[in-house]
């Protein structure tokens, strides 16, 4: 499936250059307002967003703000008239993964979309309806963020990375807590009472099985 690709852009000129740059590789949905794109991005997140700054019904910098507040993970491309550094820097600062000033060269926008693409899935796993995500230490269920502490994290994404495979519970010490670790054999049992419960209270099934006296297994079945 190719990937899609949110415009948020209300000059028809750049947007048909858009059009034309992602029309073989990419599914590409243009918006000529904040509103409209909010409208379509609650319905279905993107792979990437392409932003404006200047828009008629509200400002880039406000709806950057506002897809960080919704989706901390998915990539965001400034494009802006505005080229100078206390620009670049205040969309970097409130959460813009790229910065691009117009006009732009085709060929250097489609290999920044390229590598936001590249670096967005480098370090996230999915599996059933969660996703694993090593680059903020979170997992999501059907794109909710299940709020698991380090150690929680740690512990599921382990179970989700060996899917169908008992782990023993001397392994999960070893790579959750390290080698040195002397606490609470009860420890791991608590940890995954409060995953189950998380994962629960956003809607999902447990998947994940005791194995009596040796350890747990995430089934994916």
């Amino acid at each position: 499936m190719k990937p899609i690709i949110y415009v948020v852009e209300d000059d028809e000129g750049i947007c048909e250059v858009y059009e034309g740059a992602f029309e073989d590789g990419y599914q590409t949905k243009i918006f000529d307002s904040g509103t409209s794109f909010f409208a379509e991005f609650e319905k279905k997140r993107p792979d990437l967003i392409v932003l404006d700054i200047m828009l008629p019904d509200m400002d880039g910098y406000t709806i950057l703000s506002k897809i960080r507040e919704l989706d901390t993970r998915v990539p965001v491309i400034i494009v802006s008239a505005k080229s100078d550094e206390i620009s670049f820097v205040k969309g970097l600062n409130k959460g813009a993964d790229d910065y691009m000033a117009k006009p732009f060269s085709i060929m250097e926008l489609l290999a920044r979309v390229k590598t936001n693409l590249r670096r967005a899935s480098l370090y996230i796993q999915n599996v059933d309806s969660f996703t694993v995500d090593q680059n903020l230490y979170k997992i999501f269920y059907k794109g909710e963020d299940l709020n698991l502490t380090m150690k929680e994290f740690q512990l599921l994404k382990l179970l989700i990375g060996r899917a169908g495979v008992t782990v023993e519970r001397e392994e999960l010490f070893r790579e959750v807590w390290g080698e040195s670790f002397i606490g609470e054999t009860r420890t791991i049992d608590m940890h995954i009472a409060s995953i189950r419960e998380k994962i629960k209270l956003a809607g999902g099934t447990d998947k994940i099985v005791t194995v009596r006296g040796v350890g747990y297994r995430y089934d994916a079945k």
